[in-house]
C-alpha cells in the first residue's frame, strides 16, 4: 500500500506514451492488489476487545478498505500539485528529479519485497497457524510455491516491457 503514493505521482507527472505504459500497469496493479489485499482483510481475525477501542473490531475491514481506497487519488492529487504548481519547475530528465523518482523507486521496491516476502509468503508458507486446509498438504504448498514463481516470472516479464 506504500507505494501507490509513489506511482500515481509519477503517473500524474507523465507525459505521452510513458502515459499509456504507466496507465496500464496501474489497472493491472490496483486490480490483482485490490483482490490480494480484500482476501487478506476477509482473513484477518482481531482479538477480543481488552478494554474500550478507539474502533470496533466490524469496522476495521472497512475502514481498511476506505483507507486503501484513498491512496490513488492523492497520490494523483500530490503528483498533480507537483506538474501545475507555480513554484515548481517539474523537468522529467533533471538531475534532480531523476533523483527524486530514483530514491521513491528503492524506497517502494524495498518495502514491497519485504511486505511481499516477509510479511505473506513466509506466513503462508512457514507459519504454523495458518497451515490449515489445503497448506497442509505437501502436494498443495508445492503447487502455491509454483504458482507465486510463475507470477514472479509473469510479472518480471511484464516489467521489462513496461
Amino acid at each position: 500500500m506504500k507505494s501507490e503514493g509513489r506511482v500515481f505521482i509519477l503517473c500524474s507527472v507523465s507525459e505521452g506514451s510513458d502515459f499509456v505504459v504507466l496507465f496500464i500497469a496501474i489497472i493491472f496493479h490496483q486490480t490483482f492488489e485490490g483482490l490480494s489485499l480484500g482476501t487478506r482483510i476477509a482473513l484477518l481475525q482481531f482479538p477480543e476487545p481488552q478494554g474500550r477501542q478507539l474502533i470496533p473490531n466490524n469496522l476495521k475491514p472497512y475502514l481498511m478498505a476506505f483507507t486503501y481506497g484513498l491512496t490513488t487519488p492523492i497520490g494523483q492529487a500530490i503528483g498533480l500539485g507537483l506538474l501545475f504548481s507555480p513554484a515548481t519547475n517539474w523537468d522529467p530528465s533533471g538531475k534532480t528529479e531523476l533523483l527524486v523518482v530514483g530514491c521513491a523507486n528503492a524506497i517502494s521496491s524495498g518495502l514491497l519485497l519485504w511486505a511481499g516476502l516477509v510479511e505473506l509468503l513466509s506466513a503462508d508458507f512457514f507459519g504454523e497457524e495458518r497451515n490449515v486446509g489445503i497448506m497442509k498438504d505437501r502436494k498443495w504448498r508445492w503447487i502455491a510455491w509454483f504458482t507465486v514463481m510463475l507470477g514472479a516470472c509473469g510479472m518480471a516479464v511484464i516489467g521489462a516491457w513496461a
